[in-house]
C-alpha cells in the first residue's frame, strides 16, 4: 500500500488482490486436483474485507479438466467446505472455497444436482419426474435462482441467507396484496430455500427491439413503479451504488489508476449534486431494478407482465431505480455492440434515452437528479468490469466511464461524425 495522502480518499492498489498465484493453490493441495491457471472474475464487499472470485482452471489426477469457480474472502466468512490458508501478500489468513459450497448459502449444493432437488421437492410435496436444472442467477454469499423444469411444470428454487426467508416471504405477500405480478412463493424452509412459481412471459431485455420505440412500455415501466411505491413496506430498500460509492471508487481506481483522476472527479460531482436530497422525496422502490427483473407479455411487450427480485425492496430514492434501469440499459446497449449487433445496441441505448426523459418530464422538480443516478450505478458497473483485468473488461469500464462524463453533462446531446444521436446515458463508440 502507498502512504495515504490525507487530501484524496484512499486507494486500493494491486497489492489488495490476493497472492492467487500462492492461496488458490495451497487450498486445493491434498484434494488430488492440481490447478493450472486461474482468472480474476469478480470481486465485492465482504465482511471486514472482499470477496475476490476467480475462474480456476484445474486438472484432477486421472488428467480430467475442469473450470472450477473459486473464491477467496478475506472478511472472515468460513465453514467446514472451506480452506483457511495464509495470504503471503498480506500474511493474513484468507477463506477459500469452490461453487456450490458457499458458506453465506449452506443450502445451495443441495439444489445444484437432478437427484437431490427432486428428493427435496418430493419431500416438499411437489414431486417431479427427471428433472433439468439451470442456474438462472448466483451472487455469492448472497443469493443463487436455480430452475427447474420437469413434466409435472416449471419452479425456481432461490437460496437464500437462512434469516432472509422470512422477510422475503413476507415481501412476496405484500406485493401480492398490492396486485403486483410477483411469483408466489410455493414454499420454503428455515435453512434459507424458497419454492417460487413461475411468472407469465419473458424478460423484458429479450424484446429490446420491440419496446424500445413504443412508449407504452415506457409508460408500463413508470406505472410499475407507482404500484410499487404503494406497497405497505417500513423496512429500507437494499443499500445500492450511490450508498456504497467509497468502495466502489476505491475498487475502481485500483483497477484503472490510470484514470485515477478521471474517477474521483466524476464520484466529487456525483457527492456535490446528490447533497440535500431529502428524506421526504423517499418512497417503497424496488432496489435493484433492470430489464432481466421485468417480465412481458410474449405477444404484447409493451405490457409488463412479471416482476422478480424483490428482495432489495423497500423505502429509498425512486430516482434510484430509474438510474439503475438506465445503466444497465446502456450497459445491455454495450454489450450487444461488442458482440456486433449494432441494432440491439442502438435499440438499447434509444430506451435508456426514452425512461430517463420520461422520468425528468414527470419529476421536473428532480430532473438535477438523475444524472448523479445514472452516474453512480454506470460506475458501480465499471468496477465489476474492470476488476476481471481482461482487455474487454477495461475496455468496457472506459467506455463506461465516458458514458458517465454524459450522463452528468449539461449540455445537450451533440451529434458525432457518423450522424447518430445518442442518449446522454450513452458514450461515443
Amino acid at each position: 500500500m502507498h502512504e495515504r495522502d490525507e487530501t484524496r480518499p484512499v486507494r486500493l492498489t494491486g497489492l489488495v488482490w490476493p497472492n492467487h498465484e500462492r492461496v488458490i493453490p495451497q487450498a486445493f493441495a491434498g484434494s488430488g486436483t492440481s490447478v493450472v491457471a486461474a482468472r480474476a472474475h469478480s470481486v465485492e464487499p465482504s465482511g471486514n474485507g472482499y470477496l475476490y472470485g476467480y475462474e480456476v482452471d484445474t486438472v484432477d489426477r486421472n488428467g480430467q479438466r475442469a473450470t472450477v469457480l473459486t473464491y477467496v474472502d478475506t472478511g472472515g466468512t468460513h465453514d467446514q467446505n472451506s480452506a483457511i490458508v495464509t495470504d503471503p501478500s498480506s500474511g493474513e489468513p484468507v477463506s477459500v472455497w469452490a461453487y456450490p459450497n458457499d458458506p453465506g448459502l449452506p443450502v445451495l449444493p443441495q439444489v445444484t444436482y437432478r437427484d437431490a432437488v427432486a428428493e427435496l421437492l418430493t419431500t416438499l410435496g411437489m414431486p417431479v419426474t427427471d428433472p433439468t436444472l439451470t442456474v438462472a442467477a448466483y451472487r455469492p454469499g448472497k443469493r443463487a435462482v436455480v430452475r427447474v423444469d420437469a413434466a409435472e411444470g416449471t419452479v425456481f428454487l432461490k437460496v437464500v441467507r437462512p434469516h432472509r426467508v422470512g422477510p422475503i416471504e413476507k415481501s412476496h405477500e405484500q406485493f401480492v396484496a398490492a396486485g403486483l405480478p410477483v411469483p408466489r412463493v410455493l414454499s420454503s424452509r428455515g435453512d434459507g430455500l424458497l419454492v417460487l412459481e413461475r411468472i407469465r412471459g419473458v424478460p423484458a431485455g429479450s424484446r429490446i427491439l420491440d419496446i424500445a420505440d413504443d412508449p407504452r412500455f415506457v409508460a408500463s415501466l413508470a406505472a410499475l413503479t407507482g404500484r410499487i411505491a404503494t406497497v405497505p413496506m417500513t423496512q429500507q430498500a437494499r443499500a445500492d451504488a450511490m450508498d456504497h460509492a467509497d468502495w466502489h471508487r476505491r475498487t475502481l481506481v485500483a483497477a484503472l489508476p490510470q484514470d485515477a483522476e478521471e474517477i474521483d472527479g466524476l464520484y466529487d460531482a456525483i457527492g456535490r449534486r446528490s447533497i440535500g436530497w431529502a428524506t421526504a422525496t423517499k418512497q417503497v422502490v424496488h432496489g435493484d431494478l433492470h430489464l432481466e427483473q421485468v417480465f412481458v407479455d410474449e405477444d404484447e411487450p409493451w405490457r409488463i407482465s412479471g416482476l422478480l427480485d424483490i428482495d432489495t425492496a423497500g423505502w429509498g430514492f425512486p430516482v434510484r431505480d430509474i438510474g439503475a434501469v438506465v445503466a444497465h440499459l446502456v450497459v445491455t446497449g454495450l454489450w450487444h455492440r461488442s458482440r456486433g449487433d449494432a441494432e440491439r445496441g442502438a435499440a438499447a441505448e434509444r430506451l435508456a434515452d426514452a425512461v430517463a426523459r420520461d422520468w425528468v418530464a414527470r419529476n421536473p422538480d428532480q430532473a438535477d437528479r438523475i444524472g448523479p443516478a445514472i452516474g453512480a450505478q454506470l460506475l458501480a458497473h465499471a468496477g465489476g468490469q474492470a476488476t476481471t483485468g481482461s482487455a474487454n473488461g477495461i475496455q468496457t469500464a472506459e467506455q463506461l466511464l465516458a458514458a458517465t462524463q454524459a450522463a452528468l453533462a449539461e449540455a445537450a446531446p451533440v451529434v458525432p461524425s457518423d450522424g447518430l444521436v445518442r442518449p446522454r446515458s450513452a458514450p461515443s463508440l
